[in-house]
């Protein structure tokens, strides 16, 4: 039976090169984590209080409708900033 060629190692490129020149990131600082729970929690306690309330804390009167806005902008904010998480 016939035995096949080997193949010869391939030369290191200039592409091979490159990709080891990128490095990855470091890992997040250990307070990243607890930054990315508070915007959640900063966002549900502000719903939260907004809808037991009724709109009557000091402050929300004022906003009317546009607190729910305020408090999914702040889950929003959380959820971007867990992207960033590594």
């Amino acid at each position: 039976m016939p035995e096949s060629r080997r193949r010869k190692p391939k030369k290191q490129t200039q592409s091979t090169t490159t990709s080891q020149a990128r490095r990855s990131r470091p890992p997040s600082p250990p307070w990243f984590g607890g930054l990315i729970l508070a915007f959640f929690l900063i966002g549900i306690v502000y719903l939260l209080v907004y809808y037991f309330s009724n709109g009557g804390v000091l402050g929300m009167e004022a906003l009317g409708g546009w607190n729910i806005l305020v408090g999914f902008g702040f889950v929003v904010i959380g959820l971007a900033v867990s992207t960033q998480w590594r």
